[in-house]
């Protein structure tokens, strides 16, 4: 653990609101009553909730010219910097795996093996390599060359005696893949959200985080980064719409034109954050999004296991998790539509997660994940 430095309190701000959002979507009191936009599209489309992980993965490329700088500044050798990449995707890998086991425990066999963590891990060995060997231009043609290659693959490549180009919940050639690669080891409702194909574009969605993070580094004004961020979150964002009408947004194949909104929406969203936070000095109400934004992995991880914890069928047939909402919330906010005290579960849950954080920022613990 080391005390927390200070960097671009914009990108702490919305990468600690995207953690804030996801244990929200993560953890509902009754998921039978949950508001759409908290619910992951099943199959085409895209909801508030689907955009979060794609966010974060875009905030991990955003960040990487920033801590290759810092640490070549500090005099680290590029061997160092590759042996820190692999130790931390490995250390993410098996956190995932982690909190794998504790979702299913006792049955912990067939274990999944993707996962949120995992696709983190992944990405990040794909995309930190490239980043710190080449251009920035070579960063932008990676990424537009994994896009394309994974819609060709999705369009052009026959499986499992079904025509190429079948990209249905039930039939399409990621789930094929994962059925032969990982077996019994996926999700498959429909098909494993993490699995192995998407992670091609998914390295995308971090390799177009970094070029924003590039060019941010490299401007001289906050006018510039403002102009930048903007303009590029439209282009993208309109880029996106326009490839969804032949390859729809879809967040379980992580489409490409899925890839082209989210970062889209990404960018618009650090513009705006930027302006108010680090152009307008309003940070008052920003400061509990510092909080989990300087420990953004350590957070999650716990707040899963806690989640997963509280979800264990533990005395009387029932879960903490389900007699605290019934038999505490329920009866105390009197909320006529259960939806409601559904979210108000999440955003306590969540509050209390960002609590742990300021804890830990106010005693300068930053915890390296």
């Amino acid at each position: 653990m080391k005390a927390a430095a200070h960097h671009i309190e914009s990108l702490d701000v919305f990468r600690g609101f995207t953690i804030f959002a996801m244990i929200v979507v993560n953890n509902p009191g009754d998921w039978n009553a949950v508001f759409p936009p908290l619910v992951h599209a099943y199959w085409h489309g895209c909801t508030f909730a689907d955009v979060l992980f794609p966010w974060f993965i875009f905030i991990m490329g955003f960040a990487m010219p920033f801590a290759f700088a810092r640490r070549r500044d500090r005099g680290h050798a590029r061997a160092q910097l590759y042996r820190r990449i692999a130790q931390r995707a490995a250390l993410l890998f098996a956190l995932g795996l982690v909190l794998n086991a504790a979702a299913a425990w006792p049955a912990v066999a067939p274990l999944r093996l993707p996962g949120v963590l995992q696709r983190l891990a992944l990405c990040y060995l794909l995309t930190a390599p490239v980043v710190l060997q080449f251009e920035p231009g070579v960063w932008a043609g990676a990424a537009g060359g994994a896009l394309l290659a994974h819609w060709a693959l999705l369009a052009l490549v026959p499986f499992g005696g079904y025509p190429a180009g079948s990209i249905g919940p039930e039939h399409n050639l990621a789930g094929h893949l994962d059925a032969i690669v990982i077996g019994r080891h996926a999700m498959t409702t429909p098909i494993d959200p993490e699995g192995l194909l998407g992670t091609l574009p998914a390295a995308a969605t971090a390799l177009a985080g970094a070029l924003a993070g590039v060019f941010f580094r490299a401007s001289s004004s906050a006018s510039s980064r403002l102009r930048q961020l903007s303009a590029g979150g439209v282009i993208l964002l309109m880029l996106g719409l326009a490839w969804s009408r032949v390859l729809p947004l879809n967040k379980h194949l992580w489409t490409g034109s899925f890839v082209l909104v989210t970062a889209g929406l990404a960018l618009v969203a650090i513009a705006a954050t930027y302006l108010v936070v680090d152009v307008g000095s309003l940070r008052a109400w920003s400061r509990p999004f510092v909080w989990l934004g300087v420990n953004p992995l350590a957070i999650y991880c716990a707040s899963e296991l806690a989640g997963h914890l509280l979800d264990g069928v533990w005395l009387h047939r029932t879960t903490p998790k389900a007699w605290l909402f019934w038999n505490v919330l329920q009866p105390a906010t009197g909320f006529r539509y259960a939806e409601w005290t559904s979210l108000a579960f999440a955003i306590v849950y969540a509050s209390f997660w960002t609590g742990v954080g300021g804890v830990l920022y106010e005693r300068g613990i930053r915890i390296q994940v």
